[in-house]
Formats: C-alpha cells, structure tokens, sequence
C-alpha cells in the first residue's frame, strides 16, 4: 500500500495523505460541558461555513448540506485552514469514559497540526467577584512558548474531558494546546457560546460577519443509541472496569 493511502486513527480514521495536507491547520474542538458552550458555539460555525467533512465516527451517518456526517464528524475549512471537530448530539462530557476521550484526542493530536483550541463552559461561581473577565485562557507550556501568551486560569480549578486529555497530552507530545472557557450562568447559555463564536471569529480568522445571533442545528432526525456503543471497539474495553455511565440518546430529541 502507498503511504498516500495508508489510514491512521483508531476511533477518527483518517489517510496519511490528507493529515499530511492539514499539518498547518489549527484544530478547534468542541463537546457538551458546562454551558454546552463548545457544542453550541461550533454548531454554529458548521451552519454558516462552506465546509468539506475529512473523517467521521459514529454507528449512523446522514447527509446535512451536501455533506455526509456522523456523530462526531471533521470538517475542513480551507479558506482559513481551520479543522473543526465536534460531536453532532450535545453529549456531555462528564458521561464519557476517559479512555474514550484518551483514545480520540490521541488520534487528533496525531495529526500534528499547527495548534489545538479546545472550547469550553466555567462556571459562573469560580469567577472572581472583582474581575470583569468573560473566559478564561488554559494553555500548555508548549503554546506559551510558542505564541508568547500566557494562560489567565486560576490555580485549584479542575478540568475534565477532553480538555484536560488535550492539555496533558499535548504537553507530553509537545504540541500547542489553547482551552477558551466562557463564564456560563447556566446548564445551557446560548449568550455565553455568542460570546465564543465572535472570539473564536477573531482568533481562527474565519471572516464572518459578527453576530448576536446563534444559529444551532436540529439533531431531532438522528437516530437514538447507547452511549456504550462508544467501547465496543475491543481496544477500549477492560473487563475489569466498573459498568460504563450513559444515556439513551434518543432521549434528547
């Protein structure tokens, strides 16, 4: 087999010649967390953008927009060479196992691509009473050194999901990896994820009109499963662990 045809990825397959293609992409992704900000925010983006699907993974697939996608689908946006990745239904984060979430930022960080931005909710409460700061920047040495910024994440504040995978390992791989975490009042804050979408406009250079609106996406059509389903790959199981937490995801429709 011709190395242009190889695949690589154990959950996000993808050929060799098309990571070799994105190596000076920068990577946003986005899940359901606090706020459901990184889910929100980046559905957004995938209404108004001319995208281009570049891997997927899921038990159903549909076409949306002429493009064919599943539950967690990579777009390419070749105009500002941006990589978005996200999860089409609004699965939370804190019900996903770590070795999922270990297994599928490996196959993202292995594209090594130019920088990573995870996007993401904080809770209203952890912010200072006197700061009128609207996020908060979680960065790994590797971006600090690289970009000459500096993270603005308070000590004794815990990450989970993927963007503490993201964060860990993108240290010990030495890749640059930005967490952007919005404030949120609540357990969906459409305001909070605005305000993501026109900061993420700036920093990715998308070149989108700014907005006070949010447009979101309609995942009603999508056909209902276990989040099990996600370990039935036999390279994630472990016999020994404790019974997996989840949900019926046709209960969200």
């Amino acid at each position: 087999m011709n190395d242009e045809n190889k695949v690589r990825g154990i959950l996000l397959k993808m050929r060799e010649e098309t990571i070799n293609e994105i190596k000076d992409f920068q990577v946003v992704i986005g899940f359901s967390g606090f706020g459901n900000v990184g889910y929100l925010s980046l559905s957004h983006f995938i209404e108004k953008l001319d995208l281009v699907t570049i891997s997927m993974w899921g038990g159903s697939s549909w076409y949306y927009k002429n493009n064919l996608e599943s539950i967690i689908t990579v777009y390419k946006h070749e105009i500002s060479k941006t990589i978005f990745v996200l999860s089409r239904l609004p699965i939370h984060v804190s019900s996903i196992s770590i070795r999922f979430w270990d297994q599928l930022v490996m196959d993202i960080l292995n594209w090594n691509a130019m920088k990573y931005i995870v996007i993401g909710g904080l809770r209203e409460l952890k912010r200072d009473v006197v700061s009128k700061q609207w996020a908060e920047y979680a960065l790994n040495d590797t971006w600090k050194k690289k970009f000459k910024e500096v993270h603005t994440f308070g000590d004794k504040l815990a990450m989970i999901g993927p963007l503490s995978s993201f964060l860990m390992k993108g240290t010990i791989m030495n890749i640059p990896v930005m967490g952007l975490l919005v404030y949120c009042n609540d357990e969906e804050d459409p305001e909070a994820s605005l305000m993501a979408v026109n900061e993420l406009n700036d920093i990715c250079k998308l070149k989108l009109k700014k907005t006070d609106e949010l447009f979101k996406f309609d995942y009603s059509f999508i056909p209902g499963g276990e989040i099990s389903e996600l370990y039935e790959d036999e390279e994630l199981k472990d016999n020994d662990d404790e019974e997996i937490p989840g949900y019926d995801l046709s209960d969200l429709t």
